[in-house]
């Protein structure tokens, strides 16, 4: 008679990326949605990327067509 375990094991790996703000990008970087790259960052949450807070973009893609001064 073959004694079964109770449980099968394996050994799984898991990665995680974690997409963090980088204060020497420049604050004022404007995405393609129009909107500044802090405004995709939580400040009460110790700079969480949330998202544009104002068009729920989600993902910083700089404007290379923005004309800054």
């Amino acid at each position: 008679m073959i004694e079964e375990k109770p449980y099968i094991r394996s050994v799984t790996t898991t990665t995680f990326i974690i997409t963090k703000y980088n204060p020497k990008y420049g604050d004022d970087r404007i995405c393609k949605c129009g909107h500044t790259y802090i405004r995709h960052f939580d400040p009460y949450e110790d700079m969480e990327a949330v998202g544009c807070k104002y068009c729920g973009c989600y993902i910083f893609e700089e404007d290379i067509n923005d004309e800054q001064d």
